[in-house]
Parts: C-alpha cells; structure tokens; sequence
C-alpha cells in the first residue's frame, strides 16, 4: 500500500514537472502621450508548454484537466503600494494557444490584456509557479519559476510614457553536444533611440528600514533575513510517505526512525548554509508592518538564477547567449531581463522584460548541416488597412533520407499576423515554405519585426532569421513586380555546399528606380549524387515621390562648368598668334 502511494505521489510529481517551457511578460500604453490622472496599458502574456500534454485551447492551462486548479493571477511583488490600483483588480495568467509543433512536442500560448491604472504607477509584476522540468546535471526537480516585468508609466525625460522593448525566444533550444551554439535574443522597441541591453535575471533581497529606538531588533532581523535569503534548490530523489514503515525500501536514506514515518521525508530539504531549519518559501507577496516599512526581494529567476542554471563558460553579450553543453540529454533553463534606456549613458533602466526558456543539449546528429531560411520575396514597406500575404521558405541541407525539414517556428511575431500550414515546394523536395497573411493597423505604424527559425527531424534549428516592416499610414510603398524561381538538378561526384549571391542595380533621371536581385543556392549531399539549383530572381519597382530632376539648372551648371575654362583656352590662343592674324 505504502509502495503504491509513493508511486503515484511521483506519477504527479513527474507529470507536474514537464509542462512549462518558459515565457516572457510584456506591457504597452495604449496611448504613450495620456496626459489623463488614470493610463491604460496592455499586458501581454507569451508562455511555452510541453504539446500535446498541455492542450492547444483557449485558457491554458486550466484547459487541460490536470491543471484545473492551476488558475493563478500575475502578482504585485514588489513596490505595491505604488501600483496605480493594480492589486485591487489583477489579471490572472491565463493565455490562448497560438501555434503548436507536434515535431518538437511545444506549443506556444499568448493573451493580451487591458488594465486601467493611475498615473505615475510603477512596480514589478510576476508569474510564479512549480515546476520546471528536471533541470543541470545531476538532474533536480520541482524548481520553482519567477517571471517578473517592472512597469513604470511615470512619464520619460523626453515627455511621454515608455513603450517596452519586445523580446521573445522559442523554447526549448537545441544544443549539438561539445558544440557552441550562439543563441540570439530578438529585440526591437518603436521608440527610436533608446538603447536595449540584456542582462542575467537576479534574485535581489529586500530590506527594512531601520528604526532607531528599534535598533539591536532591526540587527537580528536583518541576520534572520539573511539566513532566508540563502537558498538551495530542492531535490526530492528519495522520499518516505507519511504513516509507511520505516522499514520500506522507499525510506532508505531518509531520516525516517522508529515503527512508521511521522512525516513525508525528502532526502535533500531547503536549508541555509549556517544549517538553521526555516520553512519552505511561499510564493506570493509577504505583508510589511507598520513599524518597518519593507521593500520586498525582487526574485526575477527563483530557481534557474545564472550561473547555476546553466553549464560553465556560457555568457551573455549583446543581447547574445554563447552556450556549450557537455553532455547529452541534458536540460538546461536559462533566465534574462531585456531592458531600455533613454540613451547609452543612462545606468537607470525605464522598464525591463523578462524572457525565460530552455536549452536541451543533445547528441549528435546523422545529418549535421543546418537548414537554412530564404528571406521573403516582397518589398518589406507595407501600408495600413491593406492586406499582403507573402511566403517563407526554407531549405532542407540533409539527405531527405536522413532528415526532413519538419517546422518553421515564429519565435517572436507580429500582431495580427497568421500563417498556414508548412507546404513542401512542387518544384524542389529541398523547399518548404509557409504563407503568411497580415492586415497592419494603424496602432502598428513604424517597424514590426517577425522572427523565424526552421528545425529538421533531428531538432537541428538554422540560425533565427529576423525581418523588419515598415508600416506607413500612405500609400508611398514599394511594389514587387516581378518575382521568379527555377530548378534544376545535375549529377555530381563531389560534395559542397555554396551559397552565392548577386545583386545588380540600375538608375536612370526619371522617378522610377528598378532593383533587380538574383539569389542563388547549391546544395549537394556526398550521400547522393543529385544537386540542387535554386535561382531565385525578384524584381522591385519603387515609385518615388521626389520631383523630376531641374533641368534648367543641368544646362546653366554645364554652361558654368565649361563656359569658364574654354575662355582661358581661347585668350592663350589669341595671345600666342602671329600679329597679321590678329584684329
């Protein structure tokens, strides 16, 4: 009975521990420049789960019934009491299924939600929760998340309320082991100028302030608080339900003594380093006092606080993770806070976004050649209210054999933007594409970036490829006019992989200014004999507002240029002739 008790305590715990993949909290004012005594902003929550074992469903992840009672809100943390009436009415984390991956067992949920708050309001907003999956190596279980955003509408140096940067990353990565991979963080912010930088999510502790009549009281607390602050992860290996035999092999390695336990027993309990028991730490906002006013901890990574979270050497510069992992078959969760400053000599950061996720490190591949992703054949000028709809390729380098291109994941997107199913290319095995379909609105005007990554049979992903629109309120856009692709397949004893690229451009002294560019892509396997030719040709014709060209002012600027020199010229003729021809 024991045995079977245990067993299904860690049945849930297992199935418990597998589901969140990590995610990223954003926040925007709807109107930058509300000068009103109240802002309205949008929260938006993007999150990334374990598919088909959370379900692709509106209210996820309550939607699925192992999770019923998971509903939580997004919690005041830290500076509540300037939180413009957040607390009074908090949204809670429920999102929607946005896209599924049934190759990389993923699925991404998101929900953008408004919130009315006073003006002038700042403070850090967190999704808290259990449990990761087993993460490092060894493996620990039932770590806790911590995904924190600061919000601060007090209004900018320069006058209006700071929009955020957005940052988002598919989760899990896949690492090949004993290789170096650099894993980009896609950031973009449509208020020019301001200066984005990443830094590694922190656990920051809180204080009290002191109070001088209290002052040997303040002095205890503070090494109490301390001793709380010092944590260690949580590893529950071996275990010892209550009221089972001590005796039972389940209980070997515990603290269990005498006839029965007394308890549950986890082998490896949270304690401090002085070796004082405290109780576990529960998730939520602890209450200050009246005597000591306390501006709680900021814990923006709970249990995957770098550098224990992830292996040795890894580092974070520009935005970029430059990651190894060592051995195969390991997860690995990595924290960061994407922030922005009014200018690069600014150390006081105007919001900051977190983006969590997962790294799987695994062996090596039969094929190791990256796929790669054939940027759109359109003009990238869109207009608002109107529709476009383009493709996106990508290109399958392995022995279709050996390894298939199976996803091209959107890992950050842009509003409104859907796409259609992957669809193999009729002309060439090697393609794949997906079309896209967009109506830019007219709260999207300026740049939008979408940001994409193809991943093969073998989760081998190609290098994240970002693209940049500009959405234009007129209809001042480039036009594409003519786009072809051809095919074409030879026999070769050689194995190589090229990629040439030639572009040529032609003016002329009219409005128009045709571009023409000619793409192309080899790729041969030394398992086969047969190449592939891809020729991609597209040609853009921008009509251009400018005036036609002034050419009044061509004939007097030719008449100048020449008309000077050529009567120096004619007065040392004249000078140098012989008298009798002279007048």
């Amino acid at each position: 009975m024991c045995l079977g008790l245990f067993i299904l305590f860690c049945y849930f715990i297992f199935t418990n521990a597998t589901h969140f993949n990590g995610g990223t909290i954003g926040w925007a004012p709807v109107d930058p420049y509300d000068n009103s005594t109240s802002v309205k902003i949008t929260i938006t929550q993007s999150y990334s789960w374990t598919y088909p074992y959370i379900k692709c469903a509106n209210n996820v992840p309550i939607s699925t019934s192992a999770f019923a009672s998971a509903n939580t809100n997004l919690t005041c943390v830290v500076d509540c009491s300037t939180d413009g009436s957040y607390s009074s009415a908090p949204i809670n984390i429920l999102t929607d299924c946005a896209s599924t991956s049934s190759s990389l067992k993923m699925m991404t949920s998101e929900k953008s939600k408004n919130v009315t708050l006073s003006a002038g309001a700042h403070f850090y907003l967190a999704y808290r929760g259990s449990a990761w999956v087993g993460l490092n190596d060894p493996a620990e279980k039932n770590l806790d998340w911590s995904i924190v955003t600061y919000i601060d509408l007090r209004k900018r140096s320069d006058g209006f309320i700071n929009t955020p940067p957005v940052a988002k990353v598919v989760s899990p990565q896949y690492a090949i082991v004993n290789k170096t991979i650099q894993i980009n963080i896609p950031v973009s912010d449509v208020n020019a100028g301001d200066d984005e930088r990443c830094r590694w999510s922190t656990y920051t502790t809180g204080y009290r302030r002191r109070k001088r009549s209290h002052e040997k009281e303040n002095e205890n607390q503070t090494k109490d608080r301390e001793i709380i602050h010092i944590r260690k992860k949580r590893a529950c290996a071996v275990s010892c339900w209550l009221s089972c035999s001590c005796n039972d092999s389940v209980c070997s390695g515990t603290d269990c003594s005498g006839l029965t336990c007394n308890k549950f027993i986890c082998s490896s309990t949270a304690a401090t380093t002085t070796g004082i028991i405290t109780t576990t730490e529960t998730p939520g906002t602890p209450k200050s006092t009246s005597t000591f006013p306390v501006r709680q901890a900021v814990d923006e990574c709970a249990d995957i606080c770098y550098p224990d979270s992830v292996p040795s050497g890894t580092s974070l510069s520009d935005c970029t993770v430059t990651f190894t992992g060592y051995k195969a078959g390991i997860w690995y969760a990595v924290a960061i806070q994407v922030e922005d400053f009014i200018d690069s000599t600014s150390m006081i950061p105007m919001s900051s976004v977190p983006v969590q996720f997962l790294i799987y490190v695994q062996s090596q591949p039969a094929c190791s050649k990256e796929p790669i992703i054939i940027p759109p054949d359109r003009c990238l000028e869109v207009q608002v209210g109107i529709s476009i709809s383009f493709n996106l390729s990508a290109m399958n380098l392995c022995n279709p054999s050996v390894a298939t291109l199976t996803d091209i994941l959107v890992s950050s997107g842009i509003t409104s933007m859907t796409h259609g199913n992957l669809t193999q290319s009729s002309t060439n095995s090697s393609i794949y594409y997906m079309t896209f379909t967009w109506t830019p609105q007219t709260n999207q005007v300026g740049s939008q970036q979408l940001c994409t990554t193809a991943y093969t049979s073998e989760n081998l992903q190609s290098d994240q490829y970002c693209v940049i629109f500009t959405v234009k309120n007129s209809s001042d856009t480039c036009v594409t006019t003519a786009t072809s692709m051809s095919t074409t397949t030879s026999t070769t004893t050689t194995s190589t992989t090229t990629s040439t690229t030639t572009s040529t451009t032609t003016s002329s002294t009219t409005s128009t200014i045709t571009s023409s560019t000619t793409t192309t892509i080899t790729i041969a396997s030394s398992t086969t004999s047969t190449t592939s030719t891809i020729s991609i040709t597209t040609s853009l014709s921008q009509i251009s507002n400018s005036e036609s060209l002034n050419y009044l002012s061509l004939v007097l600027g030719l008449g100048l240029g020449l008309g000077i020199p050529l009567m120096f010229f004619l007065g040392a003729v004249a000078i140098t002739l012989p008298d009798e021809l002279k007048l």
